[in-house]
């Protein structure tokens, strides 16, 4: 069993950038030989790197604890209602947990992607995304993808699982002898549905991203324009204060050289009275 020193070691490695793993590992695996604790070290330098959409995972799973818990609860009344199914139980109860699980899936996935979006980790939009959700999928039907995305330290994605596949298609009831074949193209009919269904989402999310970076864009060209528009009317405003004040010391230039005229007038209509 792992000692609490290597778990810690672990934890605090797998909660850095993705960038900053394989140094800070490596490191950290020269100080521990340093101090003589090689086998901490053999321990620290066998951690591997994660994918990104793992990493992305691992930080979901820390900073969203109770949300990752509940998909983890869901996955299980999910597999609960499929073998309840199986047993000839009710079908809505397997709707029911099949939609719950879809709806948790879907919230974690955009989170996800909002961390690697912010980190700059994300790969192609697509595969990214289509990686995160199996693997959530995944730790919902599959005990040891749970207790590693519990534990923030899965390693890489996962690819579907089960009857259910990416898309957690509801699978059919048990067919009856005889029904094979109707069952089987029924359920190939469903299968297309699903598919179709998920391109038409991944669709609306790609023109949702498009429209909200054209919106960022636009939105910064404006802040820019407005930021030129203040700084002109500052300007303008300068001008117009400087104006004004030529135009006072203007006027008062006018009015003392009038009254410097007026004196003059008067004062020479004294000189003339004076010599006449």
């Amino acid at each position: 069993m792992p000692s609490q020193r290597a778990e810690s070691n672990a934890d605090e490695l797998y909660a850095l950038p993705l960038g900053e793993f394989t140094q800070a590992r490596d490191q950290l695996a020269r100080d521990l030989r340093t101090e003589g604790k090689r086998d901490e070290a053999d321990a620290v330098k066998a951690l591997r790197k994660p994918t990104a959409a793992a990493w992305a995972l691992n930080q979901l799973a820390r900073r969203r604890r109770k949300d990752v818990e509940r998909l983890l609860s869901a996955g299980k009344r999910l597999r609960k209602a499929h073998e309840g199914l199986l047993r000839g139980g009710d079908r809505s109860a397997l709707q029911k947990a099949t939609a719950q699980e879809r709806d948790l899936v879907d919230e974690l996935a955009r989170d996800a992607r909002a961390i690697a979006g912010e980190a700059g980790t994300a790969s192609s939009s697509a595969t990214f995304d289509e990686h995160v959700r199996n693997t959530l999928h995944a730790a919902a039907l599959d005990d040891d993808t749970a207790a590693e995305l519990a534990s923030g330290r899965l390693l890489r994605e996962r690819g579907p699982i089960g009857m259910f596949g990416a898309g957690t298609a509801s699978p059919a009831p048990p067919a009856k002898p005889g029904k094979a074949r109707a069952s089987g193209k029924a359920a190939d009919e469903q299968a297309k549905v699903t598919r179709t269904q998920r391109r038409e989402r991944e669709r609306a999310l790609a023109a949702a991203r498009a429209g909200e970076q054209q919106a960022k864009r636009e939105h910064a060209r404006a802040a820019k324009a407005t930021e030129r528009a203040a700084k002109a009317a500052a300007e303008a405003h300068r001008r117009a204060e400087a104006a004004d004040a030529a135009l006072r010391e203007a006027e008062a230039a006018e009015h003392e050289a009038a009254t410097a005229r007026d004196r003059a007038v008067r004062a020479l209509a004294s000189a003339e009275e004076d010599l006449a």
